[in-house]
């Protein structure tokens, strides 16, 4: 009788890195571990979290969306034009509605089109990027009276970080979409036979991305109570990287939440140590790409691993 191995949680080796991370830094400099710091921390990490969350609940369907955070800029640019009028509930709505719409767009794409993820979102983020740019006209929209300015105050950013994280979290884990989630990037045809439409799931978990995209910048308006369209750029790349280091696989059906968070974690405290260290941003740079390298290796080691 073959005794089985106990199985690593795929999030441990990622807390294992951070912590050996935080320590570092910790001796390196004392200012590292305040509390100031933990704010700074938290305001830097936000945005790009709330995406990243959205993002892994994509990549587990085994799809991509490179458009995230052109949906992040159109939909703040609507909630900015009405809040600087005074109209902040409309420019909630708005950004809301732009955020899923855009989602839905993509997700419509992927599974009526039958447009591979990563060819949809690369065609839709550079029309969402340019819509956005028309829509500014190159300007940079500023609240002199922010009337969201309170989610940039003291440990805000931390607790809708964490909120949000949590929130998603309990969905993918303890509810029926959730299963479901995990279901179709596991496979798909295996779903589809036990009488769940997986088109149906992947417009879903779109929609919600761009929802999460709207709430990203939202929050990002909050925290520096201006924006202009190419405010956002790269944040696809950095929520891509924190859910991979994460431990989330890149070919769908395995990962968590957590694990992101942990990912994004890693990236924000590299950053932040680096500056505070008086070191280049390069170096961090370079280590979230070893991180990522490591992460798909782990990842693949431990899928040949399931087939034995």
């Amino acid at each position: 009788m073959r005794l089985r191995r106990k199985r690593i949680p795929r999030e441990l080796p990622t807390l294992g890195f951070l912590t050996v991370l935080c320590l570092a830094f910790s001796l390196a400099n004392k200012n590292f571990a305040t509390a100031a710091n933990l704010r700074t921390l938290g305001a830097d990490a936000a945005t790009t979290c709330i995406l990243a969350v959205g993002m892994t609940a994509v990549i587990l369907t085994g799809g991509i969306d490179l458009s995230v955070a052109a949906v992040l800029s159109l939909a703040t640019l609507a909630a900015a034009s009405l809040m600087a009028k005074g109209l902040t509930a409309q420019g909630l709505v708005a950004s809301a509605l732009v955020g899923a719409g855009c989602g839905f767009f993509n997700g419509v794409l992927i599974t009526r089109i039958f447009m591979p993820p990563i060819i949809a979102t690369l065609g839709t983020m550079y029309v969402f990027q340019s819509a956005a740019a028309l829509a500014s006209g190159g300007q940079c929209i500023v609240l002199e009276h922010n009337p969201i300015a309170f989610l940039g105050k003291g440990f805000v950013p931390l607790l809708v970080l964490l909120g949000t994280t949590l929130f998603a979290a309990g969905v993918l884990q303890y509810t029926r979409v959730g299963r479901y989630i995990y279901a179709v990037g596991g496979c798909e045809e295996s779903t589809r036979l036990s009488g769940i439409d997986p088109n149906v799931i992947k417009i879903l978990v779109y929609t919600a991305n761009g929802l999460l995209a709207a709430l990203g910048g939202i929050v990002m308006l909050g925290i520096g109570s201006t924006f202009q369209a190419n405010d956002a750029q790269g944040y696809e790349l950095a929520a891509i990287a924190a859910v991979v280091i994460g431990g989330t696989s890149i070919n769908g059906g395995q990962g968590s939440v957590l694990g992101t968070l942990l990912g994004i974690a890693i990236t924000t405290v590299l950053r932040n140590g680096a500056i505070l260290a008086g070191l280049e941003a390069r170096w961090a740079q370079a280590i979230v790409g070893l991180a990522i390298f490591l992460a798909v290796a782990v990842d693949k080691i431990r899928r040949e691993d399931t087939t034995r």
